[in-house]
């Protein structure tokens, strides 16, 4: 116990905390480690030499109209279009064999808003190896439009003129002067149209068009016409239209000896479903012709079997076509004197398949019964058979066949096949149907080739028409099976150079009874852009 009274008088005498001292010797600055650093060098990515695979989908279009084939012409230009919206104006020029000139020209402000105009001129004329076989056609269009804030205005003034003569006559026992072989038609015609672009208050869209047509020829043979062609359609409920048209068509032909007056008025009223994958108008036809009253159906539908791939078509539907001089020359340029006709009446009943078989592949076929109600058929006069008496069919009926196959691959390559078949019987005027084409086929193809080159190709066949011999007998004019071609290079923007080849297997085939065609023609020549 002594002891431990004495340890604890130690502690407590021991009360002193040692002192440590810290000698300084420089202040501290905190430094990164020096990082490492990158050497980046810029440079563009490889080159891309890989040509890409660009695929197509062509979805069937849902269009109705009933296919006329164009009637062939040895020496058809058609407007060359390539490139055409780099430029506002140009010139194709060129010559050919059968002392062929060829002149087109088109001129524009181009595409420049509130106002368009321009100018398009083209010439071309032939003269054949048969004694008067010459023919020449001259070409002036004068056209605007004009957009405002609400509306679209249009309208142009169209020169047309075609020189033929009456060749088709017997060479060797035969001579004709001038004055009885040669005609000339001229055409002069106005028109002016609107339309509204924007919905108006009411949601109705109308488009009316005003026509006035002068038509002659060195005979002083003259017809007048004036048309009026006014479309509205109101949409009534989401897919659902109520569609409207009125037609009225005014003609007045006269000569030394005659005045005649065709007039014709039509009236279309119908409703239109548009789904998807379904189409149907249904309407009526209520025609007024020559003070008699016809009242003809107006039914078209489609419905998608299969979306885009196979999609069903058919109609009944009827029309009139009207008979007047200009019309039948534009059929047959051979006419002779003119005599008052009916007006055909066409109905037209069908249905057909159409659609896409892949990305590729197009189709459109139609099968139907068209029953014609005084049609024109055209035969020889008896004098010297170079020109045509056009004669009435009170009635022809006729099974039709259409078909149509297009290919497209990658836009450079496109070929398309197309044929139309008639089989006309139960004739009551006529023993068969003088003048007309049972058959008609086409194969046209396009290759452009770097978009320099395009060469293009048509090959055509043709089955013959009937025409009548001097003591009635049906007899028919032989076929043709040829080829037409062309190809033109792009030197540069502004310049290229073309050439044609027109009936290259040379064949000499009548469309019209005595009237044989040009053969192996060949049509080159530039243009310019600018």
């Amino acid at each position: 116990m002594a002891l431990t009274m004495y340890q604890s008088a130690v502690a407590q005498q021991d009360t002193t905390i040692q002192q440590q001292t810290i000698d300084i010797y420089n202040t501290y600055q905190p430094v990164l480690r020096a990082a490492a650093r990158l050497n980046l060098t810029a440079a563009l990515p490889r080159l891309d030499t890989v040509k890409p695979q660009l695929v197509y989908n062509v979805p069937a279009q849902n269009l109705n109209f009933t296919y006329e084939p164009v009637p062939l012409r040895p020496l058809a230009m058609g407007r060359d279009t390539a490139n055409e919206s780099m430029y506002n104006n140009y010139i194709k020029a060129g010559f050919g064999n059968y002392k062929t000139p060829y002149l087109q020209i088109g001129l524009s402000n181009g595409r420049s808003q509130p106002f368009q105009y321009g100018l398009d001129f083209s010439h071309i004329s032939s003269q054949g190896s048969i004694e008067n076989q010459n023919y020449s056609k001259d070409h002036l269009l004068i056209h605007g439009q004009y957009f405002s804030a609400t509306h679209e205005f249009h309208g142009n003034v169209t020169y047309d003129r075609h020189g033929i003569r009456y060749y088709g006559y017997d060479h060797d026992t035969t001579k004709l002067p001038l004055s009885q072989v040669k005609q000339a038609y001229n055409t002069i015609s106005a028109e002016f149209g609107l339309s509204n672009t924007v919905k108006n208050a009411v949601g109705i869209n109308y488009q009316p068009d005003l026509k006035i047509t002068s038509f002659s020829d060195i005979h002083n043979r003259r017809e007048s016409t004036f048309l009026i062609f006014a479309p509205v359609q109101k949409e009534i409920i989401k897919d659902i239209s109520i569609v409207a048209d009125f037609t009225g068509s005014f003609s007045t032909y006269t000569d030394k000896y005659n005045t005649y007056n065709n007039n014709l008025m039509a009236v279309h009223p119908a409703v239109e479903i548009n789904k998807p994958h379904f189409m149907l108008h249904a309407g009526v036809n209520p025609t007024w012709t020559n003070n008699k009253f016809f009242l003809l159906p107006d039914i078209v539908n489609e419905t998608d079997l299969i979306p885009d791939k196979l999609i069903l078509s058919s109609g009944w539907i009827s029309y009139f076509n009207k008979n007047t001089y200009m019309n039948l020359v534009k059929e047959n340029p051979f006419l002779g004197n003119y005599t008052n006709l009916l007006n055909t009446r066409v109905e037209e009943k069908y249905t057909g398949i159409k659609g896409t078989i892949n990305s590729h592949f197009t189709y459109n076929t139609k099968f139907s019964f068209v029953e014609y109600h005084d049609r024109p058929l055209f035969v020889n006069d008896s004098i010297y058979g170079n020109t045509f008496k056009p004669l009435n069919e009170a009635d022809l009926k006729a099974y039709q066949l259409h078909a149509e196959l297009g290919y497209i691959n990658n836009e450079g390559f496109q070929l398309k096949l197309s044929g139309n078949w008639f089989n006309y019987f139960k004739e009551q005027t006529a023993k068969d149907p003088w003048g007309l084409r049972p058959f008609e086929a086409n194969l046209s193809g396009q290759y452009i080739i770097a978009e320099k080159l395009r060469l293009t190709a048509d090959i055509f066949a043709l089955s013959g028409s009937y025409y009548p011999d001097s003591s009635g007998n049906p007899h028919k004019t032989k076929g043709a099976f040829d080829l037409n071609a062309g190809a033109s290079y792009q030197i540069n923007k502004q310049f290229s150079i073309w050439l044609n080849g027109n009936n290259l297997f040379n064949s000499h085939y009548e469309r019209w009874h005595n009237y044989q065609s040009l053969g192996l023609n060949v049509l080159g020549g530039i243009m310019i852009k600018f």
